[in-house]
Formats: C-alpha cells, structure tokens, sequence
C-alpha cells in the first residue's frame, strides 16, 4: 500500500476553499486508546536490533526514542534493553529503510494574463502549457520483531511518497534530504501507534437541538449549553434534570451519555447511547460514540495484559 504525504512547496491541483467554523458548545473527553497490534501491546521490554538501508539508521534512532518516550497514566510502556542476542528482551526490532528520489517532466496547463489596461488590471486571459518537473521522493521501509525464541510477532513492508510539482514560480521546495528527515520521523511516529496505547484528549461537540423541548425543560436544556463553557459538572446536572421532565429527547440523552463517559463510567454512557441509536437510527453520532467506548475497552485489556505480564 503506498501512502502519500506532502510538504511545504507542494502544488496539489484542487481548490481549496478556507472558512472559519462557528465555534460548537464541547465536552472534553479524556481516554487510553489501543494500539494497533494487541502483540506488540504486550510487551515490556525492547531491543533495537540493526536497521539497514540509506535510512535504516535514523529510522532505528527515531523510532527507538519514540518508543522511549512511551508513557501511559504517567509510567514508562517500555524498558529499551541493548541487544545481546538470545532472547534478552521480550521483542527485538530489525528492519529495512531506503531513500530515492525520482523526476519526469510534467506539461501543465496554466493561465497568463495576456492582456492589461491603462490601469495594470488584467483584461485578457490565455492558457499556455508550461513544461514542469514532479519530484517524487520516495521512502520504502521493512520491520519485523521477533520475540524471546526468536519468532516473528509482526512484520510490516510498505512504502511512503512525498511529490512536488515544480513549475517556474515555484518556491519553498525542501531539499531532498530534508524530505527523507521527515518521511523518517513521520513514520516512527505511525509504527509507535503499532506498539502501545495512547493517551488522547478530544473535545466532543454536544448536541444542541431543541426540537420536543417547551417551557422550563427547554430553558434548562439551553442553560446546560450555555454551562459547557466554563462548568461541565453543573451543565451535566443540568441535563439530567432535562431528562427528568422530558425522558426521551436524544440530544439531552447524547449529552448526558458524553458526561457519564467524560467520567470513566463506560457502561451508563454506553447505555445512554444505545437510547439515542434507538430514538433515531438514521443519525450516526451515537454509533460513533459507542464506537469510541468500544476503543477504550479495548485499550483496557491490552493495559492489562501488559501489566500482567510486567508482574509475571
């Protein structure tokens, strides 16, 4: 599978349209999400084998640091071990990481002005084709870990590119050698989520819609908005007594599902949550929630089982 990345200096050829969003009332939601390979999440202690290739060395360094740098709920994931050979870590990583760089000649269509009045206002247009040069750099990788008896735990093979297209005025293209730089931490980045979870906070938007509130239950509803901004606790409150005078209004119940999760109570918000699926299933915003939780769930056992095999 490739995967493409760009850089300052890139030309991609779509419009982009930028626009400032209104800001949305949220909940901050603090959670352990898992890792991608239950395997790897297992482990204690690491060794960093060789790494061949142009970029086999530095991939090995980053990734080595990252790995380091590892912590969950404030203790360290990973002890780093030096390489003995013979089983000394419970995984031992080796791999594989070349550069190249590849250009074409590209023929782009482009506008120029061909014309301008007496006040430098362009007043004629043309297009022209104008010979340009796409710079692919391209990054192939290999990792495999194996484990105390030597067996393979994970391999991975895969290849990053970053492309430019450079025409005339064109500026801001980076050196060759400082793409491969960021192709390389980029990546050691990505292959630490392979290895153990990660802590993550995210500022869920509440729902906001009114529609089967009246009077009181409606103010209330609007007051617990108004509270996100500086007293989640109380805007919680709020809401539940919402969902005392009117028991099935969604929003309200989405809301209260996003408290009960902000508190770690993933069995209440999960339930709030299949309510909401349940009252409108064509609305997707509850799926992806218990989605979430489902996540975390998951990042639960692997924190276990990591510990215990940290006391065995």
């Amino acid at each position: 599978m490739r995967r493409f990345l760009t850089l300052a200096g890139a030309i991609v050829p779509v419009a982009l349209t930028i626009s400032v969003p209104l800001r949305a009332e949220t909940l901050p939601i603090e959670g352990i999400y898992p890792a991608g390979n239950d395997t790897l999440s297992a482990l204690n202690s690491l060794a960093i084998r060789s790494f061949t290739g142009s970029e086999g060395q530095s991939l090995a360094i980053q990734l080595e640091q990252r790995l380091r740098d590892v912590s969950v709920k404030g203790v360290p994931y990973f002890s780093i071990v030096p390489f003995r050979g013979g089983g000394s870590a419970d995984g031992a990583l080796s791999g594989s990481a070349y550069g190249r760089s590849e250009t074409r000649n590209e023929v782009v269509k482009r506008q120029i002005c061909a014309a301008r009045n007496d006040k430098g206002k362009c007043v004629e247009t043309r297009n022209v084709d104008e010979n340009c040069t796409r710079r692919n750099i391209t990054l192939n990788y290999t990792l495999s870990v194996e484990g105390r008896r030597q067996e393979r735990l994970f391999a991975i093979s895969n290849t990053v590119v970053n492309t430019n297209l450079i025409c005339s005025d064109t500026t801001g293209v980076p050196p060759i050698d400082v793409v491969l730089q960021y192709l390389t931490a980029n990546l050691a980045g990505e292959l630490r989520l392979q290895f153990a979870p990660m802590e993550r906070r995210e500022d869920i938007r509440v729902k906001e819609g009114v529609e089967g509130l009246e009077g009181n239950a409606k103010k209330k509803f609007k007051d617990g908005i108004k509270l996100t901004k500086k007293n989640t606790t109380s805007a919680c409150e709020v809401w539940g007594e919402v969902d005392q005078l009117v028991p099935n209004h969604a929003p309200t119940l989405f809301n209260l599902g996003l408290c009960a999760e902000s508190r770690g109570e993933y069995d209440s918000a999960e339930a709030l949550y299949t309510r909401v699926q349940n009252l409108d299933r064509s609305q997707q915003y509850a799926a992806a929630a218990i989605q979430r939780l489902g996540l975390r769930r998951h990042a639960d056992r692997q924190l276990a089982v990591h510990v215990t095999r940290r006391r065995s």
